[in-house]
């Protein structure tokens, strides 16, 4: 998965203090994708396949273009950046690269495992112009074992099943396979460049790479790359090559033709608000034919400093799932479909034993790479028990919402999922009530934790009020109540707080600050929905709330916004103190908009004070959301973006907030 490109960065970026080196960043850029792929367009619009987890395929691992003006070649990573943005909703990416004396207007778009990106000249473009390019494909995620074939009108790279495919609208000038770095040459300190025309090569290994330069010319001011990723086992050789054809064809790449191509693109319809539809294409991007989505793009293949974000997550996915579902019932964007493939995907990934593993691949289900399926191997303290709570709070809130149209057996098979989904639930707790140590929500850290006990509490209250089977309502119930009063166990009173968790060895609290416990605020809205609180618990939440904003609130001359837990120390690379999040600041305004319900402003805290102080911060034009619209996981105090970009989480919990306030009439300008 381009283990050349990444120490190219290392090389690059070894001494950065808020970059870390090897990395396949996205922080800058925007994508262009469709439910089986998802490319970043990056300022200088070199793309990158970020493909793999929704469909199986590699795609492109790096790429440059630029103008060849007579014998000058002006790459547009050397230029100062122009201007990029979305048109057609959000389905183009167009990208304005200013040349000295004219434009080149690059516009992207990806339709099916099609991506198509045109070239168009500005005026004032001389005659004697060329586009010069560098694609490194990489099928099947290789690095080596790949072979080329250089046809007359397309290019084929290959490894196993997978055949990729390069062709232009117009004439390809020069087409050149480029023999990518040796050992030498990966382990030299300085980088090598590409593309490299003219290198005399063997036909022998011209053949066994992933790269190709090429030269294309201009054709009434345009010339468009068709990107085309195949299985050779669905699509032949000779069907591949025709559909690229096609593609290239001046009536369907020219520029008129890529904006009817990105107007048609898109599952949901015409959103006028602007952070409705930014959040919306967010998901969307993220999102597989199956309905599942990966956390975020995987900028960390090769697991140096994460353990991967190209991967269905059974909690990031299920709160996503949740805060869509709220969403749309506030402010009914007809994402009906998207909420039964989520369903439907849940239901076919439950365990036998009523659990979710830790991740899957969303293009398929199956079991993907991961460090907490303790479960599955028979041991429980590796494992995260909150994931299982999630989905089954989705699912129960789903069969609420939509019992009435769904079909006999898909009501029958929910119910058999909730069911089951509860016993899962109860082989994790212990008797005193408190679910048993465990792996926490940040994966980090074994427990008994708060958030843990708070999601348990929301997972049996939802079920206790929208199951029709008694015998489970009633288990469920019962079950409520025994976590709900276990919670009293992490309450704190000498820092005002509910504990982070119960000590795994001997039972003390961690009474640092963690936002997790945000999730309690859902917890007691769904058990006041089926049993009564009284004023003392109210009370605590209410001191919980004010003394976790405010001690998690962190403000630098760029950035403000909320931490993740005290003592937090991962990813800081050059930085002494905690990053502020963006879920973290995301899910403390969502508590502080909900706890609404359940308190009035008092002179200690005012709910609404802070839900507006904190969705300032990720809204589109906070200190925590990006040009692009993104919000990524994480920020350094000097404003640098970091982690996955963007972060499927914290959109779902932008765009559910969002709704909250509309109903509440809040300020959302």
């Amino acid at each position: 998965m381009g283990l050349r490109r990444s120490l190219d960065d290392y090389k690059q970026n070894e001494d950065a203090t808020d970059v870390f080196p090897g990395e396949r960043r996205t922080r800058q850029g925007r994508f262009s994708g469709s439910d089986q792929r998802l490319v970043h367009v990056s300022p200088a619009g070199s793309l990158r396949d970020y493909s793999y987890p929704l469909s199986g395929f590699g795609g492109i691992v790096s790429s440059r273009f630029g103008i060849r003006i007579g014998d000058a070649v002006e790459w547009f990573d050397a230029l100062d950046a122009g201007c990029q943005t979305y048109r057609a909703g959000r389905s183009l990416v167009e990208t304005t690269h200013r040349l000295d004396g004219f434009d080149v207007i690059q516009r992207d778009v990806t339709d099916g495992l099609v991506h198509t990106t045109t070239f168009e000249l500005g005026d004032d473009a001389p005659e004697d112009i060329e586009l010069v390019g560098f694609v490194e494909i990489s099928p099947e995620g290789r690095d080596g074992r790949v072979g080329q074939l250089v046809h007359d009108d397309a290019i084929e790279v290959y490894h196993n099943r997978e055949h990729d495919y390069l062709g232009t609208s117009t004439e390809f000038v020069e087409c050149t396979p480029q023999v990518l770095e040796r050992f030498d040459e990966i382990l030299a300190a300085e980088s090598r460049s590409f593309p490299e025309f003219g290198a005399s090569e063997e036909y022998e290994e011209s053949r066994l790479t992933g790269g190709v330069g090429v030269r294309v010319a201009f054709e009434d001011g345009e010339t468009s790359l068709v990107t085309l990723l195949s299985d050779i086992e669905t699509q032949s050789r000779s069907d591949a090559l025709s559909a690229v054809a096609t593609r290239t064809r001046r009536t369907n790449s020219d520029s008129a033709a890529l904006l009817a191509t990105a107007r048609q693109a898109g599952q949901y319809p015409t959103v006028a608000d602007q952070l409705v539809a930014t959040d919306l294409s967010v998901l969307e991007l993220l999102s597989a034919p199956t309905g599942a989505r990966i956390a975020g793009p995987d900028f960390d293949p090769y697991y140096q400093y994460s353990g991967g974000y190209g991967y269905t997550w059974f909690r990031d996915d299920g709160e996503v799932s949740t805060f869509l579902l709220e969403a749309d019932e506030s402010l009914g964007f007809d994402a009906a479909e998207i909420h039964r493939q989520s369903a439907e995907f849940y239901l076919r990934t439950q365990l036998p034993d009523g659990r979710w593993p830790h991740r899957v691949w969303p293009m398929n289900g199956r079991l993907a790479p991961g460090w907490a399926n303790g479960h599955i191997e028979g041991t429980e303290t590796q494992y995260q028990a909150d994931q299982t709570a999630s989905v089954l709070v989705f699912l129960a809130e789903y069969l609420s919402a939509y019992r009435q149209s769904l079909r006999n057996v898909t009501v029958e098979a929910i119910e058999n999922a909730l069911q089951s989904g509860v016993d899962g639930l109860d082989s994790s707790l212990e008797d005193d009530g408190f679910p048993t140590v465990c792996e926490n929500a940040w994966e980090n850290t074994n427990g008994r934790f708060t958030h843990t006990a708070a999601k348990f509490v929301q997972a049996y209250s939802t079920i206790a009020a929208v199951t029709c089977d008694a015998a489970t309502r009633e288990r469920a119930a019962t079950r409520a109540t025994q976590v709900f009063d276990a919670l009293d166990m992490a309450w704190s009173p000498d820092e005002g707080i509910y504990a982070l968790r119960l000590d795994a060895g001997d039972g003390d609290l961690d009474d640092r600050v963690d936002s997790t416990t945000f999730s309690l605020v859902d917890a007691y809205l769904a058990y006041r929905a089926i049993e009564d609180i009284d004023e003392t618990r109210l009370r605590r939440l209410e001191r919980h709330l004010h003394t976790a904003f405010s001690r998690l609130w962190k403000e630098t001359d760029d950035i403000s916004g909320l931490t993740r837990f005290e003592g937090d120390t991962w990813r800081r690379r050059g930085q002494g103190s905690e990053k502020v999040w963006t879920v973290s600041t995301g899910w403390g305004a969502y508590a502080a908009e909900k706890s609404i319900r359940l308190f009035s402003s008092t002179d200690e805290y005012d709910p609404e004070k802070w839900a507006d102080r904190l969705f300032d911060e990720i809204d589109l034009d906070g200190s925590l959301c990006l040009p692009s619209g993104y919000l990524p996981e994480q920020f350094f105090d000097t404003g640098a973006p970091d982690s996955a970009t963007p972060l499927g989480w914290s959109h779902a919990i932008r765009l559910a907030t969002h709704a909250s306030r509309v109903t509440r009439g809040a300020r959302t300008e």
